[in-house]
């Protein structure tokens, strides 16, 4: 999945790629790691577009198709559920945080 994060996926695209069915896809997806497969994407999505915004100066519109979460909009309101902050507040941070100390 995270090799396709940019994708629209769906519960039957990624079944069949594990060439299983959807119900024991999911059951087994919540047993190794305590989510579904629709909840645990928008959480690599989201840690998608803080590696971006850390490393590039992307807009935020391309930030969010790069990381699977569509529009400017939709990655603002994934990114405040998730992380507590704007993505624009946490690049802003990210690049106080990786300046040079005045002396």
């Amino acid at each position: 999945m995270v090799s396709a994060i940019e994708d629209e996926l769906t519960l039957r695209d990624l079944a069949t790629h594990a060439h299983t069915s959807v119900r024991n896809l999911t059951r087994r997806f919540q047993a190794e790691t305590g989510l579904s497969p629709l909840q645990w994407l928008p959480h690599q999505r989201v840690d998608r577009a803080r590696v971006l915004l850390e490393s590039t100066t992307l807009p935020m519109d391309q930030v969010a198709r790069r990381s699977g979460l569509g529009s400017a909009e939709s990655l603002r309101q994934h990114f405040v559920r998730r992380i507590g902050v704007s993505p624009s507040a946490y690049r802003a941070s990210f690049a106080h945080s990786s300046a040079p100390l005045a002396n």
